[in-house]
């Protein structure tokens, strides 16, 4: 009997003693910081950002509440927005956030939201209102090659930079979805057709001008080829002129002499292949073919 004793007395020693180091302990993980009310009291004091095991009264004197620090992600339903030149888009969004760390920030979190929960359902509410700092812009600017989505993603943050409540740190939002209402879609379709239509149009000038431009050089080099062909030809006709006067001049010094010439050089070129003609020995210049004829004597058809 003794011995059961001694073993329940230490056993509950034990337990109290368990019970003792886990109502004056607590522990902060790395992604988290704690914030110690001491009697209901909270202070600058009370942010415990270091991890790891950390003491405290007992709990009848401090409450130990822990903020999770990692990044958030929020998502807003669709929305239906406005924009500058009165289209209707239904976008849905989604916003980073996290509790902010530096200085009293954990504390002021701590104040206005129970928990992470309560802070998720005040800041979708601010986030929806946001999302219509997207009508700043025209609908055209957002769909553009040269979009300015990430503009109006830009003016989102800062808007929920304006006014998120203390302790919360937006990081980031976009546009995760963009889509026409009905009466939007025929809309744009007809504005994208008649900005394909000025694009096509603006092309075809843009072909017309350079095909005028291809014709207009292609004239022009062709008038000099022209020129210039005609200025040769004109300088040979020249030359060849200049020759048959010198030809001529010589030929005038001795006639019988240059109707000689030309009968012979008749006759090389009209026998020049192997051919059988017969001809009138009679009509120069064939006479000369005749070894019993006077070469210089006149003949039929010859002079």
């Amino acid at each position: 009997m003794q011995m059961k004793k001694t073993i329940a007395i230490v056993v509950g020693l034990a337990v109290v003693g368990v019970l003792a180091i886990f109502s004056t302990t607590f522990s902060v993980a790395y992604n988290e910081i704690a914030i110690r009310s001491r009697f209901g009291k909270v202070d600058e004091s009370s942010i415990v950002r270091e991890p790891g095991l950390h003491f405290r009264l007992p709990f009848f004197a401090d409450s130990i509440n822990t903020i999770d620090t990692r990044l958030q992600l929020l998502e807003s339903p669709l929305e239906t927005v406005q924009t500058k030149d009165g289209q209707q888009v239904v976008v849905r969004g989604f916003l980073l956030w996290k509790v902010d760390t530096a200085g009293e920030s954990p504390l002021r979190f701590y104040e206005a939201y129970p928990e992470l929960g309560s802070a998720r359902a005040s800041l979708r509410t601010q986030f929806r209102d946001a999302l219509n700092a997207i009508g700043k812009f025209d609908l055209d600017e957002l769909l553009s090659e040269d979009s300015q989505l990430p503009a109006a993603e830009l003016a989102v943050l800062e808007r929920m930079r304006e006014v998120a409540g203390e302790g919360v740190k937006p990081v980031a939002a976009g546009i995760s979805r963009l889509v026409f209402k009905e009466s939007t879609t025929g809309e744009v379709t007809r504005r994208m057709q008649a900005r394909r239509d000025t694009l096509a149009e603006n092309e075809k000038s843009r072909g017309a001008a350079e095909a005028q431009r291809i014709r207009s050089e292609s004239q022009t080099t062709a008038e000099k080829i022209l020129a210039f062909a005609s200025q040769r030809a004109q300088e040979i006709r020249t030359q060849g002129e200049e020759r048959a006067a010198m030809y001529l001049t010589d030929m005038n010094q001795d006639e019988e002499l240059a109707v000689f010439l030309i009968w012979l050089d008749t006759l090389e070129k009209a026998l020049s292949k192997n051919t059988t003609v017969m001809l009138d020995m009679e009509q120069a210049p064939f006479h000369l073919m005749d070894p019993s004829a006077d070469p210089l004597r006149k003949v039929g058809g010859g002079s």
